[in-house]
């Protein structure tokens, strides 16, 4: 799920799209893997969850962020039309939370309570070249990284970690009233909201990325399953592209619109993996968005990029994979609804 940001012009283990984390032991997340544990990132691909997961990590298999280069597209695809044409609707989501709490170890975490029984989980997921520094000062349904050393990757195509907040069941957490597994064919909408300070902070390092998880079951992954499984699929919503990071596979379309989301999205690709991964990234950089999520689910499906009808909407991670710096970014307020 790995390196496979709202709204500031300016994204695993759990990362999926992005390149491949090294290990698949829970609490890595990252690209590739779909994530162990507290990962929920991947290096692009993936990003919720990295080997430990591993899409965390670029999801299952994923390739190494950009190993397929990432051209301008092979594949081609449409050169896009620059942007949807319909403005983005208003987003009923309105979760919150007066959880305050600091994470300090490689793959710690914690719940995140709301005002109703609905819950969200927060994971570290840290798994390259952990220095042991690194943090996550949570604060209510967001958290402030700290890499107070700079510590950077010495892997291009594999982040360091994915340190983020989801709903769904991973690595062992199951959050509640996420109204998930959900068969694709049945999703009306999925309103979420996204918020971070990369507008305020360099971005050659780090994404602000979804990590989005589709099985082939309505079963919730064990707590030793980091990706998707064979017949699933990562899904990636970067807000952003670091100016030398890349996610999974090839640009197949540039600056397409999605319906109801504005502005124009790149659609990278990858199918050499089972699950394969889609990500979108927005042409323009953005710190933080709101938008209705399935708006991109059901255009992976009509474009034929791995996710299928049939189908199981299965984890929602929002956070960044961060290949290095990154102290003081923040994920200012997330929020998903499955309806």
């Amino acid at each position: 799920m790995r390196s496979v940001f709202l709204v500031f012009p300016l994204v695993a283990v759990a990362a999926s799209c992005a390149a491949t984390p090294s290990n698949t032991s829970p609490g890595n997340g990252g690209a590739n893997s779909g994530g162990a544990p507290g990962t929920g990132g991947k290096t692009t691909a993936g990003t919720g969850g990295k080997p430990t997961g591993t899409g965390g990590a670029a999801g299952t298999g994923g390739s190494a962020t950009g190993t397929s280069g990432g051209g301008t597209g092979t594949g081609g695809g449409a050169t896009g039309t620059g942007g949807s044409s319909q403005p983005p609707g208003s987003i009923d989501c309105t979760d919150t939370s007066s959880t305050s709490v600091t994470v300090n170890s490689q793959n710690g975490g914690t719940p995140i309570t709301t005002g109703t029984s609905k819950t969200y989980y927060m994971q570290a997921n840290w798994w390259g070249s952990y220095t042991g520094n690194e943090t996550e000062q949570v604060s209510g349904l967001g958290f402030t990284i700290g890499n107070p050393t700079g510590a950077v990757t010495p892997s291009k195509n594999d982040p360091m970690g994915f340190p983020s907040i989801f709903i769904g069941s991973y690595a062992g957490h199951t959050t509640t009233g996420s109204n998930l597994p959900k068969q694709v064919s049945a999703l009306t909408s999925v309103p979420t909201i996204f918020s971070t300070n990369a507008d305020q902070k360099g971005v050659s390092n780090y994404n602000a990325t979804y990590d989005v998880w589709f099985t082939a079951t309505g079963t919730p992954l064990s707590s030793t399953q980091y990706n998707p499984g064979a017949g699933g699929a990562y899904l990636m919503v970067w807000l952003f592209k670091p100016s030398d990071r890349q996610p999974r596979g090839k640009v197949v379309a540039t600056g397409s619109a999605i319906n109801g989301v504005s502005g124009g999205w790149d659609v990278w690709y990858d199918n050499s993996t089972n699950p394969p991964c889609v990500s979108y990234v927005s042409s323009d950089k953005l710190a933080s968005l709101q938008f209705d999520l399935n708006n991109f689910i059901q255009n992976a499906v009509s474009g034929g990029y791995g996710v299928t009808s049939s189908q199981y909407l299965s984890i929602i991670f929002a956070g960044f994979e961060v290949w290095g710096g990154a102290d003081g970014l923040q994920e200012k307020a997330f929020c998903a609804s499955v309806n």
